[in-house]
């Protein structure tokens, strides 16, 4: 009997050490996969870390290419507000409603109605953005939604102003060369401070009274005034817009 017992202590004594063993060998696996855890949340931190420095490194990039596309847009406008008052003038000379200036007077009025403001249409980063799918990477809905509409905004606004150079180039510049020297007044050009070089003597004898009695010149400055005014609201709606997507990505870079 004594026998008996002393087994049944023995079987006891060695459940307890397995028991011991077991548990501590589970301590040990729960150890592992939490080291493991926390090397895979670390590591995605990591990754996050990295991903979130690339946007904001595009979006800081995405600020100073439409900072450059606002400030052009707004030179353009005010260059358009310039030929506006020029067509006014040459408008109000037409009709008698203002006496008539000197040829040089007059040479500067038509300076600003031959510039065709070409929209620098080259966007490296926004197309970066399209071409490698980083626009599915951004988060924040409006930004996107800006973005994408952005193009389309920018095709509607240089649908005209390709109008307005194709009638500068097609049809005024022919017509005024008729009656003025073109070269005259490229020379007097200086939109963005342009200093264009000055030619020889000019020959032609300019006929600004044939000119301004001519009344195809009246329907010239009614066409390109409607075009320009056109333009006019396209680009304050892409500028709008421009203002609107510089404030998204600022907001979204901090």
């Amino acid at each position: 009997m004594l026998k008996f017992f002393r087994q049944i202590r023995h079987n006891l004594m060695n459940a307890g050490e397995t028991t011991k063993y077991f548990k501590y060998a589970i301590g040990e696996i729960i150890l592992v996969m939490i080291g493991i855890l926390l090397a895979l949340q670390v590591n995605n931190w990591n990754e996050s870390r990295k991903a979130r420095a690339k946007e904001v490194n595009l979006f800081n990039n995405l600020i100073i290419d439409f900072e450059s596309r606002f400030n052009e847009l707004e030179e353009f406008n005010k260059a358009r507000e310039i030929a506006l008052a020029s067509i006014l003038k040459l408008n109000n000379i037409i009709a008698g409603a203002v006496e008539k200036p000197d040829a040089t007077s007059l040479d500067n009025l038509l300076v600003p109605l031959l510039n065709g403001l070409k929209f620098n249409e080259e966007f490296e980063m926004l197309g970066v953005v399209f071409n490698t799918g980083l626009i599915n990477d951004i988060k924040s809905e409006e930004l996107k939604r800006a973005l994408i509409e952005w193009p389309q905004k920018v095709e509607e606004m240089l649908e005209e102003q390709r109008m307005i150079n194709q009638l500068i180039d097609s049809e005024i510049v022919p017509f005024l060369s008729q009656y003025v020297s073109i070269r005259e007044i490229y020379e007097k050009f200086d939109f963005r401070k342009y200093n264009l070089p000055k030619g020889g003597p000019v020959t032609m004898i300019e006929n600004y009274k044939a000119l301004l009695s001519d009344p195809k010149f009246e329907n010239y400055l009614a066409r390109q005034e409607m075009l320009i005014r056109i333009t006019m609201i396209d680009t304050d709606i892409l500028l709008a817009s421009a203002e609107e997507i510089i404030e998204l990505l600022k907001e979204d870079s901090q």
